[in-house]
């Protein structure tokens, strides 16, 4: 199964895509060969980039993936690790995990898409089964909420995301957005083939990551994990959106760092066009030359 790494380049944040490439290549050095999507001429010199049909609008995000996908199938990738430019990772990689022991599981079990954003980190809930120790405790998303073909860095099945992509642009009212791909692909009506439906998993973080949590850091991990699920699911019921605002801010519902075989932040580098506060506050104790670098680099509006 040949293996590649594709990411996707909204049209305005292309300054992103010098900085992620570094941040892959000092993390995760012997990652596979990686391709850029999205890029206008005047930024990708120096960068390997997948070039558009100059028919494709940049703003429209699936358009511009579904060229990169059709790139990278062209060029015989059988499997791509798609990877968001603003979803850096932030510290070393499980690089054994990421380039044999995911792809071996996505064989095994005929995987469509096995997601890097682990169900043991808070931000998710599930009550979907969990493999044993000898499949890491990856999880098998059949709920009908479970997060399939979410925009988090994941492996998926080329012939998959191809799929998806196509099912993402049929309403063109969504303009291609993120946003409709998720919702579209993830919905248990969405008309993907059943195979590819029932293919979704999710990994366990704690049981991939270069430097695993003591028995002590999980129980820790286990009870923030179980204490945020309680307090997320108040959420809908305020339905006064001004209360609602304060109490998402409050229990900072977005800071969220996931210390897996790719670690990397939640939200991204990027939050409702801004740079991501949490993440701004996380790479100022952890990495602050990473910081510097893309104060300089991100564009005065």
């Amino acid at each position: 199964m040949k293996i590649g790494i594709l990411v996707p380049v909204w049209h305005d944040y292309g300054w992103i895509a010098p900085i992620a490439l570094e941040a892959i290549g000092k993390h995760w050095p012997s990652h596979p060969e990686l391709w850029f999507c999205g890029l206008g001429g005047d930024q990708s010199e120096g960068l390997p980039v997948i070039l558009l049909d100059p028919s494709v609008d940049r703003s429209n995000w699936t358009d511009v993936l579904s060229e990169g996908v059709r790139g990278m199938r062209e060029r015989g990738f059988d499997a791509i690790y798609l990877i968001a430019e603003e979803h850096i990772p932030l510290s070393g990689c499980h690089e054994e995990h990421l380039n044999c022991t995911i792809p071996s599981l996505m064989v095994e079990l005929s995987a469509s898409y096995i997601s890097l954003m682990g169900w043991d980190n808070r931000r998710f809930t599930s009550n979907s089964p969990v493999f044993g120790m000898r499949h890491f405790e990856l999880k098998h998303l059949v709920g009908s909420r479970d997060p399939r073909f979410h925009l988090h860095p994941a492996l998926w099945s080329s012939e998959t995301l191809e799929q998806c992509c196509a099912l993402a642009v049929e309403d063109k009212t969504k303009m291609g957005s993120a946003w409709h791909f998720e919702k579209a692909c993830g919905k248990s009506s969405s008309g993907l083939p059943l195979e590819v439906e029932s293919g979704c998993y999710q990994i366990c973080s704690s049981r991939l990551a270069l430097r695993p949590p003591s028995r002590i850091s999980e129980m820790f991990r286990f009870i923030e994990r179980f204490t945020f699920h309680k307090l997320m699911a108040l959420y809908p019921l305020i339905s006064h959106p001004k209360f609602a605002k304060v109490y998402w801010e409050a229990l900072q519902f977005d800071n969220v760092f996931c210390d897996g075989p790719y670690p990397m932040f939640f939200s991204g580098i990027m939050a409702k066009g801004g740079l991501n506060r949490f993440f701004v506050k996380f790479v100022r104790k952890k990495d602050p030359d990473l910081l510097n670098t893309i104060f300089h680099s991100i564009p005065r509006l």
